[in-house]
Formats: structure tokens, sequence, C-alpha cells
């Protein structure tokens, strides 16, 4: 046989076994996947039935900044005498370090007394 001959049939056999490597590893990420989501489905119902763990909840939604300001505000109107951040939070259901970070970018917006523990945010 010529040596072109045997170059050229062990690059196609090469390519062929890349071709079935491709879809073999293709396939069984498939397999991964599904398994995986089974795994979860069962995990999520174990712990449903033998209470030994929770239930994990799908992710959360990301409140919009617009959503936080609102909040924000319609928990400080009903208040005249001012809030605490952690009060705030509780009255606008909203998490503790997103209302710490709203309040510290928009300080301009609001009337502050006392400081640290004891500090109280107003509207202006």
């Amino acid at each position: 046989m010529p040596e072109k001959d045997v170059q050229s049939q062990i690059k196609e056999l090469q390519g062929k076994i890349h071709e079935l490597r491709s879809s073999q590893l293709a396939e069984l990420q498939g397999k991964l996947k599904e398994a995986r989501a089974e795994v979860a489905d069962l995990e999520r119902q174990i712990a449903k039935i033998s209470g030994k763990a929770p239930v994990p909840e799908p992710p959360r939604k990301r409140t919009s900044s617009e959503e936080v300001r609102s909040r924000v505000l319609k928990a400080l109107a009903a208040v005249p005498g001012g809030l605490s951040q952690k009060e705030i939070s509780e009255r606008a259901a909203l998490n503790y370090n997103t209302v710490v970070l709203y309040l510290k970018t928009h300080s301009r917006d609001f009337k502050t007394t006392g400081s640290l523990r004891s500090k109280r945010y107003f509207l202006k």
C-alpha cells in the first residue's frame, strides 16, 4: 500500500474516533443532567417526608430598585416618628442588607437623628 493511502486512512479513522467521542460525550452529559434532576427531585421528596432537611426553595427573584425605593418610602411614610434600619427592613419586608445599602446610597433623601444603633431615618 502506498504511504499516502495509509496516512489518509489514519486521518479518516482519527476523524471518526473524534466524532464518536464527541457524540458519546454529548450523550453522557445529557444523561448526567437528567440524573441530577432526578436526584434533586428525590432529595426534595425525602426531605418533605422525613422533615429532616428543609425543602430547597426555588431561587428568589431580584427586587427591583424601584420596588425597594417604594417599600422603604411607604414604611417611612407610615411612621412619622422615624424608623431604624431594622424596623424599615421588617416593615418593608426587605432584606436588612438591602435596606442598609439603599439608605447609604440615597442618604441625601432622608433626615436622620442619633448615631449607630439609635439612628433613625425620616422622610425629608
